[in-house]
């Protein structure tokens, strides 16, 4: 009975360690990792870099969104949804070496997506030195 009780304990740890494994974006050799995930209704961007990088992503994003601005130091953390001049609505959250952009493709035009698309792009070619 023991036996069988620590047998399945096991299992169970194993298989779901395995499935948080699977889960993790994918990293290269420069301890950079990007994900991104585009549906119907949504954009995902989701990019884990070296903090030395989180100034430089920080002021592409503020270019990106000028006028508006969501940081001012690489120092900051924000966990926000915001609203652009433009009536973009996006979701952020930054943390120094981690961010999460998510829009709504339901509540936003195509040239608002099309927007926060291309800022993602080119934060994920900033990273990688494209």
């Amino acid at each position: 009975m023991k036996t069988s009780f620590y047998l399945t304990a096991l299992c169970l740890v194993a298989m779901g360690t395995f499935l948080v494994w699977q889960n993790l974006p994918q990293v290269n050799n420069h301890n950079i990792a990007i994900a991104v995930h585009d549906d119907n209704d949504k954009y995902k961007f989701t990019a884990v870099f070296p903090d030395r990088n989180t100034t430089s992503v920080l002021e592409y994003i503020n270019e990106s969104i000028s006028p508006n601005s969501l940081a001012k130091t690489g120092n900051d953390y924000f966990d926000v949804t915001t609203t652009l001049t433009d009536r973009t609505e996006f979701y952020a959250n930054e943390s120094p070496g981690k961010l999460n952009i998510e829009i709504d493709k339901r509540k936003n035009s195509n040239a608002s997506v099309y927007r926060i698309r291309k800022m993602c792009d080119g934060i994920k070619d900033m990273l990688t030195k494209k």
